[in-house]
């Protein structure tokens, strides 16, 4: 049975993992079932690299037993199971009655036109957690965090540094802006940004980040979030 992430993955996280625990920092992971099947992912493992949260992406027509799956394992070891959904997704209140998460994918460059569908899933989700990751600010456009942040528990902006041409200061810097900007929200809605991190170089080069690496990204923006959520490009199974 595989751990379902790469070397990198498991290093950084375990690095990281009793400061974690210590001060509730998420650290997510995003699982693909479709590429990845539960059935090859240790969940034990998971837990013992510091993963505290899972994200699962489903569909309209396969929602009710892929996240009755993963949360029947999640829960055995202490995860914390999240939907990972598309705009267009019809049962974010079943979800919800599940005691599921909920975080909707709005990549877009119209943030507006998807109000309406932002604060009816936050509705339908009401007692759980709902969350939005997008574009990242400023680096990719307008993307109307200001907006969303009421909406939602926690943005989750992409801040792959690979894609952007950015480095650690970069990372540093923008996640420094979110939380000056969002310190209001924060007041009402603490811990308001949880970064999006990739696992790999960039869409261009999907060689793994080493453990070094993914550490120093997660220690440069540590102090300004609430958390991270790590993706590997395509989700499929790869040693780092």
């Amino acid at each position: 049975m595989s751990l379902g992430l790469n070397s990198g993955c498991v290093a950084a996280a375990g690095n990281l993992t009793t400061t974690h625990n210590s001060t509730n920092f998420i650290m997510g992971y995003y699982i693909n079932p479709n590429v990845t099947p539960l059935s090859e992912i240790n969940f034990t493992a998971l837990k013992s690299a510091g993963i505290t949260d899972i994200y699962v992406l489903v569909t309209n027509n396969n929602y009710l037993p892929v996240l009755s799956e993963a949360k029947k394992k999640a829960d055995a070891v202490g995860i914390i199971t999240n939907a990972w959904v598309y705009p267009g997704f019809n049962y974010a209140s079943k979800v919800a009655g599940m005691k599921i998460g909920v975080q909707l994918d709005v990549e877009t460059y119209n943030i507006p036109a998807y109000l309406l569908q932002i604060l009816a899933m936050r509705l339908a989700t009401y007692g759980e957690t709902f969350s939005i990751t997008v574009k990242p600010d400023g680096w990719d456009g307008n993307q109307y965090y200001y907006l969303i942040a009421p909406l939602c528990d926690y943005i989750v902006p992409q801040l792959y540094v690979g894609e952007y041409g950015q480095g650690n200061t970069g990372l540093t810097n923008k996640v420094k802006s979110y939380t000056q900007i969002y310190n209001l929200y924060n007041i009402i809605f603490p811990g308001k940004i949880v970064a999006g991190l990739e696992t790999y170089q960039s869409d261009q080069n999907t060689t793994p980040k080493n453990a070094s690496t993914l550490s120093a990204e997660i220690k440069a923006i540590k102090p300004y979030t609430r958390g991270v959520i790590l993706f590997r490009y395509g989700l499929s199974n790869f040693n780092g």
